[in-house]
């Protein structure tokens, strides 16, 4: 008889569990999320926040522009609009390599409006605010001055680039 009354004392504890489970107040908390555009330039993966990329642009004709400074390769026709075109491979420390076809991704922060050369699209993502981490205090070489955080992307560890930093750089 007493295995049938541990049995039945299991049970209590079963339904008493299953009632707290149940009665718990479940607070459904929405984390913001931010849009990430995560790019490739020069075989290294780096990302930008999707609001300062207003779209992609496929490979186009960019007109050369006598006297510019080796980031800026030329003039792009945009509908119209004519923009500047900045090879990002200046600021991160990469080999400038002009041949080969390149994606532009055309940035806007406040009064900065300009195509990027990036060397393709790897993904577009919604990450959790709280997953960007600042950027290691070690961190060296040029690339420096535009990085403000790294996310983790299938694993591995991307570089957030900030475009307010990039249009810093950028004088004529």
């Amino acid at each position: 008889m007493e295995p049938v009354h541990e049995q039945l004392k299991s049970d209590q504890i079963l339904d008493e569990l299953k009632r707290r489970q149940r009665t718990k107040d479940v607070v459904d908390v929405e984390e913001e999320r931010v849009k990430i555009v995560i790019f490739s330039s020069g075989g290294h993966r780096y990302a930008f926040y999707g609001n300062d990329i207003r779209e992609i642009l496929p490979s186009c004709e960019i007109s050369w522009v006598p006297c510019l400074p080796e980031y800026l390769p030329g003039l792009i026709n945009v509908r119209g609009d004519i923009e500047s075109v900045i090879d990002i491979r200046h600021f991160l420390g990469e080999e400038l390599n002009s041949k080969g076809k390149h994606l532009i991704a055309m940035a806007v922060k406040g009064d900065f409006h300009s195509g990027i050369m990036i060397d393709s699209i790897e993904d577009v993502v919604d990450v959790p605010v709280n997953t960007i981490h600042k950027p290691l205090a070690t961190l060296s070489g040029v690339a420096r001055d535009l990085v403000i955080g790294e996310i983790e992307c299938a694993g591995a560890m991307v570089t957030l680039l900030d475009v307010e930093k990039l249009a810093a750089k950028i004088s004529l």
